[in-house]
């Protein structure tokens, strides 16, 4: 099963007025080599409301443009269920996405891309692992976007759609049909689903604090928003606890934040719990991955290279100082 129409369907008019509420705010070019700059969007969740010095320490929350939809904020609102990016995406006329794949969108990593069609057209063509999706406005969609898929406008009508990443929780899960949710959870490692953090605990944590090597591999994960090309090396993670957190620091730099879900388990801040730190006896950690291909390099560019892998774990090295 490539998608599915989830029970829940919403007022096109109503959606129609906050996109018009939306209309003046600026539009940014969307991430990817696959299209040509004209494939824009607004930001209705970002990592730490889309603002503050280091928002990849923080969870996704609301930013200020969902202020202007009153109707989006409680469609989101209804979805109980943690949530990731959410964008109002736009495709003007005559523009194209082109084939890729978004490897991080699936239940063993665990995240799953909703849509809701606001506007949309009989000539706007989208096609996931070669079969057209035909989604109207006002209803609710997954589509398997870890597949290759591929988008172009050929109407006259500026297709405009409601895109939702959300982690996986039992909410979710119950809007899924129960047979492809019980086929999720046969595939490789099943369904990595979301686990609410422990109570903040700064002492707790001081055992798990230190300098770590982090292979290069691992770098598009925790390269704090850097460049491809500054990651290659690998760096020196110096993890430090702050506000009940361990604040992970690459050569000096705050990267990411590690919040504990159980015992000696910590989730990433503002990713799939398909990613986590599992630390060992001596407080030694390794980060495990789940359901993506192993370079993950050309997979954060869209590219997928090589089959899904049910785990990878990279065990650490603990180094005496970390270097700046």
């Amino acid at each position: 099963m490539i998608s599915a129409r989830l029970p829940r369907t919403y007022d096109p008019a109503r959606l129609a007025e906050d996109l018009d509420r939306l209309r003046t705010l600026p539009q940014a070019p969307q991430p990817g080599p696959y299209h040509d700059g004209e494939w824009t969007g607004v930001d209705l969740y970002a990592q730490g409301g889309g603002s503050g010095p280091a928002p990849q320490l923080e969870p996704f929350r609301p930013t200020p443009a969902l202020d202007h939809a009153p109707y989006l904020a409680e469609l989101l609102a209804g979805l109980d269920v943690p949530k990731l990016m959410v964008r109002l995406l736009t495709l003007p006329p005559g523009a194209d996405i082109g084939e890729h794949n978004d490897a991080g969108c699936n239940p063993q990593f665990g995240s799953v891309r909703l849509h809701v069609p606001i506007r949309t057209h009989p000539d706007v063509v989208m096609v996931v692992d070669g079969e057209r999706m035909r989604w109207q406005p006002g209803e609710l969609w997954w589509g398997d976007f870890s597949k290759r898929h591929w988008l172009r406008n050929d109407s006259e009508v500026t297709r405009v759609h409601l895109v939702i990443d959300v982690l996986i929780n039992d909410f979710v899960l119950g809007l899924f049909p129960p047979e492809l949710v019980a086929r999720w959870r046969e595939e490789g490692t099943g369904i990595s689903a979301y686990r609410p953090p422990l109570p903040r605990d700064d002492a707790a944590l001081e055992r798990f604090t230190g300098g770590f090597l982090l292979p290069n591999q691992l770098m598009p994960l925790f390269g704090g928003g850097k460049g491809l090309e500054s990651l290659v090396d690998g760096a020196v993670a110096e993890l430090t606890a702050r506000d009940g957190r361990l604040v992970v620091g690459l050569n000096g730099e705050p990267a990411c934040a590690l919040e504990r879900v159980a015992g000696s388990t910590f989730s990433v801040v503002g990713q799939p719990a398909g990613v986590a730190w599992e630390f060992d006896e001596s407080a030694v950690p390794t980060v495990v991955v789940r359901g993506v291909p192993e370079d993950l390099y050309a997979a954060q560019l869209g590219f997928q290279r090589g089959p899904v892998v049910a785990e990878q774990r990279f065990p650490l090295e603990r180094v005496a100082k970390a270097v700046s």
